[in-house]
């Protein structure tokens, strides 16, 4: 009995404060972000992208990157997942949400002997999935407010723009990139990815 009441007391400890998720929910649910960090589709509810005040863990190796850092996606789902864990249903639009589900296609599994098609599959619909881990417990409701907003931030551009340095860098990671599509993704001048990519270059070491 005593030992019951106490997984029980544990299991209220380290769980997510219901308020907590409702301001979460009420502040960012349903609003569209740049990303800071490349997301990979998640081929199965137990394989997400997981971000925690550790770093950020990506899925299988065979995942995709579906969407890459400074895309701007659609935050439509935030959900308790149990423990400390909180879930983000990520798409590539708002009107992508609407009609992925409207077609309620499943996504796939590691038991599907198809999953390498369905996961191709699942990574064209633009939904993956998020998983936050919090090390703040539910006696702690303001520390895992902050908590969930600073992760939030490792993953979106919450409450800013990606700096001159951001878009600098986002050129040299990309230099297999046309002009124009860097223009499209940075805002940058084409006189300036020119530069970059020249840059880029001549400090690359000769093979």
């Amino acid at each position: 009995m005593a030992l019951a009441a106490g997984l029980l007391a544990f299991t209220d400890v380290r769980a997510l404060q219901r308020d907590t998720l409702k301001e979460i929910r009420s502040r960012y649910e349903g609003r569209s972000f740049r990303l800071r960090i490349d997301l990979k589709a998640a081929g199965r509810a137990t394989d997400p992208n997981v971000v925690s005040l550790d770093g950020v863990g990506y899925p299988s190796e065979r995942s995709p990157i579906l969407f890459g850092s400074l895309e701007t996606v659609y935050l439509q789902r935030i959900t308790n997942e149990g423990a400390t864990r909180l879930g983000l249903t990520v798409y590539r639009s708002v009107d992508e949400a609407n009609r992925l589900r409207a077609s309620a296609i499943p996504g796939p599994t590691i038991a599907n002997p198809n999953f390498g098609r369905t996961l191709a599959t699942f990574a064209q619909q633009g939904s993956t999935n998020v998983v936050l881990e919090l090390k703040a417990g539910k006696k702690d409701p303001q520390g895992q407010l902050a908590e969930i907003e600073t992760l939030l931030d490792v993953v979106f551009y919450l409450k800013s723009e990606p700096t001159r340095d951001d878009l600098e860098t986002f050129v040299r990671r990309h230099t297999g990139w046309s002009i124009s599509r860097l223009r499209a993704v940075t805002g940058l001048s084409e006189e300036d990815i020119r530069a970059l990519l020249k840059e880029s270059s001549a400090s690359a070491p000769a093979e």
